[in-house]
């Protein structure tokens, strides 16, 4: 950025937490060992249920005009969001994902959709949609992962 600001590389940090605690995997795009992804799904799971439960309160506190109330579960979601990033993210990071490149990608082709002028224009029935305008054309993420660990080439015999 160029006012100063600090730039924030979320995927990077988040790499600098595995090296950190030796969490870290550098190999080729794999499916994760049953017990790791099992671990990291719950772990997922748990920090959307988080956001879910801070949301249920923040309409309560909304309803009581609870400032104080409201000031904390708002608090809460925030974190919750960016826990849920955090876990996405070393989830991909442990699989092998490039995930650096896979995000520039996704943001391209994100950029390129269009605001639902209506409800009628979204499957998920909502004038805040965003959606794929004709000819929109997705993200490929297969050269990222076709080099993988599971290639029958390098199985051992």
């Amino acid at each position: 950025m160029t006012d100063g600001s600090i730039v924030v590389d979320m995927i990077q940090d988040v790499d600098d937490f595995h090296v950190k605690f030796n969490l870290d995997y550098k190999g080729e795009p794999r499916a994760l060992p049953r017990d790791l992804r099992g671990f990291r799904q719950g772990f997922l799971r748990e920090e959307y249920q988080e956001y879910l439960d801070a949301s249920a309160a923040l309409d309560l506190a909304i309803k009581a005009k609870d400032d104080a109330e409201i000031t904390h579960w708002l608090e809460q979601q925030l974190d919750a969001l960016l826990d849920l990033c955090y876990v996405a993210i070393g989830t991909g990071l442990l699989q092998g994902f490039d995930m650096k490149e896979a995000w520039k990608r996704i943001q391209t082709a994100n950029m390129a959709k269009v605001r639902a002028a209506d409800a009628s224009e979204s499957k998920r029935g909502s004038h805040y949609d965003v959606v794929k305008p004709k000819g929109w054309v997705p993200p490929s993420h297969k050269d990222l992962v076709e080099d993988h660990s599971h290639k029958q080439s390098e199985l051992p015999l």
